[in-house]
C-alpha cells in the first residue's frame, strides 16, 4: 500500500529566491505537497546562477545551489509582466492552498499580486511571505541579504572571539536555515486553520526575529540586569576548559567542555593527572576561570599529541563531553553517526550527476520524507499548462511562441 505523506493533497504555488523563500518550499514539496515554482529564463532564481556549479560550469541546470535547496517541486517559467501570464499565475492561484513569496516587500503589491487581490480569486488562500524584515516596520523595503538580519539581530556581535571585530560563519548565512523552519511552522498552523474553519490568512515570516529569538539569554540578561553579556569566543561563562584545543595533524581541532567537579576529576584522569592539575589555581570553577590562558595552554601542550578522535575518545570514556572539529570531508567520509543514521542521501540528476544531499534533519517513522532532485528550469510547462490549467496543446504553444511562457 502506497504510503500517505503529511501534505499529499496539499497544493503550493512558489515564487521565491535565494535559499530562506525556497527551502520553505522544498519542506512542502519533500513530505508530499506538489510544489509549482515560478521561474523565467530571462530573469531566473538566484539559485540557478549561484555556485557550486557541477565540474565549475555555469548553468541554469548545474548549480548545487539550487538543487540542495528546490528538492521535489516542479518548475514553470512564466512572464508576469505580460497580462496573460499573469492571468495564469491568478489561475494556479484558484488552484493552490498556499502562495509562498519571498520577493522584496511590496513588489508583490505593486504587481496586483498582494494578500487581498489573491482573495478576490480564492477566499480561503493562505499568502507565506518570508523575508529579511518583514512585511510591516519602519525597515521594510531595505534591501539586504541574510548577512544583514545577522548582524542586526546581534549574532556578528557574538559570534566572534573577544579580540577579533564581528565576524561571518562565511557559508550559508544562518537565518537562511533558521527561517524556513519557522516559516514552514507557520504555514502548518495555516493549513490546520483552514481545515477546521474553512478560512485562509496571511502570514508573515521574517528572518531578524528568529534570530533575536536564539539569542534569549543575553537578551534577556541586558533586561533584567542591564548587562551587555561581551563575546566569549568558544569559551563558557560556566565551564573550563571548553573550548577547541590543537591535536595531531594539520589543522586538527577537538572539543573538550568540563562544567562540573567531577567532569574536571575524569579529565585529570585522563591526561595521567600531571602535578600542574592539583594546582590551587585549577581546584575550582571560579580559579580555572581566573586562570584559563594558563590552563588552555597546558590542555593543547596534552592535546597536540594526540588525533582528534584519540582525545575525544578518552575524553567521552572518562564522562567529559568532547567533540571533533569537523570539516565537510570529515562529515562525509569518516563520520560514523552520519553514516548510521543515514543522513546523506545519494541522487542523480540527469545533468548534474550523482550527488550527496542532506536529509531532512528528523526521521518520521511512518511518512519519512520523498525526496527528489531539483527541476530543470522549465521542465514541467506543458505539464502545467495542459493537466493543471486545462490547456490544450495548441494554446500551449502560441503562450511559448508569443514568450508568455518563457
Amino acid at each position: 500500500m502506497e504510503r500517505k505523506l503529511p501534505f499529499q493533497g496539499v497544493k503550493v504555488l512558489e515564487w521565491t529566491q535565494a535559499i530562506n523563500g525556497p527551502w520553505t518550499g522544498a519542506y512542502f514539496a519533500d513530505f508530499g505537497a506538489e510544489v509549482i515554482k515560478i521561474e523565467s529564463t530571462k530573469f531566473p532564481e538566484m539559485g540557478r546562477v549561484s555556485s557550486p556549479y557541477k565540474d565549475n560550469i555555469p548553468g541554469f541546470n548545474r548549480s548545487i545551489t539550487f538543487n540542495t535547496f528546490n528538492t521535489g517541486k516542479e518548475s514553470f517559467t512564466v512572464n508576469l509582466r505580460d497580462p496573460r501570464g499573469y492571468e495564469i499565475f491568478m489561475k494556479l492561484v484558484a488552484w493552490a492552498d498556499i502562495v509562498l513569496q519571498n520577493q522584496r516587500p511590496g513588489l508583490m503589491k505593486a504587481m496586483s499580486l498582494g494578500y487581498e487581490e489573491l482573495k478576490k480569486v480564492k477566499e480561503d488562500i493562505i499568502l507565506l511571505e518570508v523575508g529579511i524584515m518583514g512585511q510591516e516596520g519602519p525597515m521594510v523595503g531595505v534591501g539586504g541579504w541574510g548577512s544583514n538580519s545577522m548582524a542586526q539581530s546581534g549574532q556578528f556581535y557574538y559570534y566572534r572571539f573577544p579580540d577579533n571585530g564581528p565576524s561571518s560563519p562565511g557559508f550559508t548565512a544562518v537565518p537562511d536555515v533558521i527561517g524556513p523552519m519557522f516559516a514552514a511552522m507557520a504555514g502548518i498552523a495555516a493549513l490546520d486553520y483552514k481545515r477546521r474553519t474553512g478560512k485562509g490568512q496571511h502570514l508573515d515570516v521574517s528572518q531578524l526575529e528568529p534570530l533575536v529569538h536564539f539569542l534569549g539569554p543575553v537578551v534577556l540578561d541586558f533586561t533584567v540586569n542591564g548587562r551587555i553579556q561581551p563575546p566569549v569566543g568558544s569559551r563558557d561563562p560556566h565551564a573550563a576548559p571548553h573550548n577547541a584545543f590543537r591535536c595531531k595533524g594539520d589543522d586538527k581541532w577537538c572539543v573538550i567542555a568540563v562544567f562540573t567537579d567531577e567532569e574536571w576529576q575524569g579529565f585529570c584522569k585522563v591526561l595521567g593527572n600531571p602535578e600542574w592539575t592539583k594546582s590551587p589555581r585549577f581546584a575550582t570553577l571560579s580559579a580555572r576561570k581566573e586562570n584559563e590562558n594558563e590552563l588552555e595552554e597546558q590542555v593543547n601542550k596534552w592535546t597536540s599529541q594526540y588525533t582528534p578522535q584519540e582525545v575525544m575518545m578518552m575524553m567521552q570514556e572518562a564522562g567529559v563531553p568532547a567533540g571533533i572539529v569537523q570539516n565537510a570531508q570529515d562529515i562525509v567520509d569518516f563520520d560514523p553517526q552520519v553514516k548510521a543514521r543515514e543522513l546523506l542521501l545519494k541522487m542523480h540528476h540527469p545533468v548534474v550527476g550523482d550527488y550527496l544531499h542532506t536529509r531532512w534533519p528528523f526521521i518520521l517513522s511512518k511518512t519519512p520524507a520523498m525526496i527528489r532532485t531539483g527541476p530543470l528550469i522549465g521542465a514541467h510547462n506543458h505539464y502545467i499548462c495542459t493537466e493543471i490549467l486545462g490547456m490544450s496543446d495548441e494554446e500551449f504553444i502560441e503562450l511559448v511562441n508569443a514568450e508568455v511562457i518563457i
